[in-house]
Protein backbone atom coordinates (compact mmCIF):
# COMPACT_ATOMS: atom_id res chain seq x y z
CA UNK A 1 0.00 0.00 0.00
CA UNK A 2 1.74 3.24 -1.39
CA UNK A 3 1.28 6.10 0.74
CA UNK A 4 1.35 9.88 -0.77
CA UNK A 5 3.59 11.96 0.28
CA UNK A 6 2.68 15.60 0.93
CA UNK A 7 4.68 17.92 -1.33
CA UNK A 8 3.96 21.78 -0.89
CA UNK A 9 3.19 23.68 -4.51
CA UNK A 10 5.29 26.08 -5.90
CA UNK A 11 3.47 29.04 -4.07
CA UNK A 12 3.38 27.65 -0.76
CA UNK A 13 7.31 27.15 -1.00
CA UNK A 14 7.21 31.04 -2.40
CA UNK A 15 5.02 31.98 0.38
CA UNK A 16 7.27 29.22 3.63
CA UNK A 17 10.34 31.34 1.71
CA UNK A 18 8.90 35.01 2.53
CA UNK A 19 7.35 34.09 5.64
CA UNK A 20 11.10 32.78 6.90
CA UNK A 21 12.97 35.72 5.70
CA UNK A 22 10.16 38.36 7.17
CA UNK A 23 10.98 36.61 10.29
CA UNK A 24 14.37 36.72 10.10
CA UNK A 25 14.60 40.08 9.32
CA UNK A 26 12.27 41.28 12.27
CA UNK A 27 14.63 38.82 14.75
CA UNK A 28 17.69 40.74 13.32
CA UNK A 29 16.10 43.77 13.74
CA UNK A 30 14.75 42.97 17.28
CA UNK A 31 18.14 41.03 18.47
CA UNK A 32 16.95 37.97 18.95
CA UNK A 33 18.28 36.39 15.81
CA UNK A 34 19.97 33.39 17.86
CA UNK A 35 19.74 30.57 19.74
CA UNK A 36 17.54 29.47 20.85
CA UNK A 37 15.46 31.82 18.75
CA UNK A 38 16.30 30.40 15.62
CA UNK A 39 15.24 27.31 16.76
CA UNK A 40 11.92 28.57 17.29
CA UNK A 41 11.53 29.99 14.03
CA UNK A 42 12.49 26.65 12.32
CA UNK A 43 9.81 25.09 14.65
CA UNK A 44 7.33 27.96 13.20
CA UNK A 45 8.38 27.50 9.58
CA UNK A 46 8.04 23.68 10.06
CA UNK A 47 4.63 23.96 11.76
CA UNK A 48 3.76 26.56 9.22
CA UNK A 49 3.94 23.52 6.47
CA UNK A 50 2.00 21.13 8.51
CA UNK A 51 -0.90 23.73 8.33
CA UNK A 52 -0.28 23.75 4.87
CA UNK A 53 -1.06 19.99 4.91
CA UNK A 54 -3.98 20.13 7.20
CA UNK A 55 -5.44 22.48 5.22
CA UNK A 56 -5.44 20.63 1.91
CA UNK A 57 -6.91 17.19 3.65
CA UNK A 58 -9.67 19.07 4.36
CA UNK A 59 -10.13 21.02 1.25
CA UNK A 60 -10.03 17.68 -0.18
CA UNK A 61 -12.22 15.24 2.20
CA UNK A 62 -14.22 18.24 4.40
CA UNK A 63 -14.99 19.02 7.94
CA UNK A 64 -16.89 15.19 8.26
CA UNK A 65 -15.78 12.34 6.73
CA UNK A 66 -17.19 8.53 5.91
CA UNK A 67 -16.06 5.87 8.13
CA UNK A 68 -17.62 2.55 7.98
CA UNK A 69 -19.72 3.18 11.19
CA UNK A 70 -20.80 6.52 9.44
CA UNK A 71 -20.15 9.93 9.15
CA UNK A 72 -17.71 11.60 11.56
CA UNK A 73 -15.45 15.22 12.06
CA UNK A 74 -12.11 15.53 9.87
CA UNK A 75 -9.55 15.28 12.89
CA UNK A 76 -7.37 17.69 10.55
CA UNK A 77 -9.78 20.40 11.94
CA UNK A 78 -9.23 20.07 15.56
CA UNK A 79 -5.49 19.43 14.66
CA UNK A 80 -5.19 22.86 12.79
CA UNK A 81 -6.73 24.68 15.32
CA UNK A 82 -4.49 23.39 17.73
CA UNK A 83 -1.35 24.12 15.50
CA UNK A 84 -2.17 27.54 14.83
CA UNK A 85 -2.51 27.96 18.61
CA UNK A 86 0.96 26.80 19.09
CA UNK A 87 2.45 28.68 15.94
CA UNK A 88 0.45 31.88 17.69
CA UNK A 89 2.72 31.17 20.91
CA UNK A 90 6.27 30.17 19.14
CA UNK A 91 5.60 34.01 17.84
CA UNK A 92 5.31 35.39 20.76
CA UNK A 93 8.28 33.75 22.27
CA UNK A 94 9.98 35.43 19.54
CA UNK A 95 8.47 39.09 19.98
CA UNK A 96 7.65 38.60 16.88
CA UNK A 97 4.46 41.31 16.17
CA UNK A 98 2.18 39.67 13.63
CA UNK A 99 1.06 43.14 12.19
CA UNK A 100 4.74 43.95 11.10
CA UNK A 101 5.35 40.64 9.29
CA UNK A 102 1.47 40.94 7.54
CA UNK A 103 2.31 44.03 6.40
CA UNK A 104 6.19 43.07 4.71
CA UNK A 105 4.32 39.79 3.05
CA UNK A 106 1.09 41.76 1.95
CA UNK A 107 -0.96 38.92 3.40
CA UNK A 108 -1.41 36.26 6.25
CA UNK A 109 1.12 34.72 8.26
Amino acid sequence: MGEEVYKLTKKQVIRRNKIHAAMTAQMKENGTYKEPFIDISERYIAMWEVSMMLEDDIQKRGVQIMTEKGPKKNDSVAMLTNMNKQMLICLEKLGLSVSTVKNELGGDI
